[in-house]
């Protein structure tokens, strides 16, 4: 696996995504059935809806099949352009591997999930691995990441509009 892209750096060039140049946010999604996920798609969807000139991109490693019931579900955007990464090669090359027990079951991200719980966003049948660590990177013209988003636990969303300003 490799080290996280920094700010500044060429957005790697990894199968099944290949070469992404902007404007474009990439969000590595957990798995399909996080609640975490769920609303970083549906924050993805309307995004894509408002910022047309924007690239946006969803990666998931679950199986098509799988990942296209639960885009159905969550209410996905056709907007948002889906990569299926069922080995994680795309994943790893932007250093997105693993994540801890503490990161996704940690206080944190169980007070996160209740406040998801609350807003009617609740775990659906998973598919793909827990353990999976998310990512969203902003990535400009000349395919530079120019904005990213690591959580440091599993329920630290994405800010998709300073994505979306950064990548301008």
């Amino acid at each position: 696996m490799a080290a996280l892209p920094e700010v500044g750096a060429a957005a790697p060039v990894a199968s099944p995504l290949g070469e992404v140049r902007g404007p474009a946010v990439v969000a590595f999604l957990r798995h399909v059935g996080c609640p975490f996920a769920e609303a970083t798609m549906r924050a993805l969807s309307e995004h894509a809806l408002e910022h047309e000139d924007i690239d946006w991109i969803a990666v998931s490693h679950a199986p098509l099949e799988a990942t296209d019931r639960w885009c159905a579900a969550v209410g996905a955007s056709h907007r948002v352009r889906l990569v299926i990464d069922e080995e994680r090669a795309a994943y790893g090359a932007w250093g997105l591997g693993r994540s801890s027990l503490v990161h996704f079951a940690g206080r944190r991200s169980l007070t996160a999930v209740a406040r998801l719980a609350r807003e009617g966003i609740r775990n659906r049948h998973p598919a793909g691995t827990r353990w999976q660590r998310a990512g969203t990177f902003g990535v400009d013209r000349n395919g530079t990441i120019v904005w990213h988003h690591i959580p440091t636990h599993a329920g630290a969303l994405p800010d998709l509009d300073a994505a979306a300003n950064a990548v301008r």
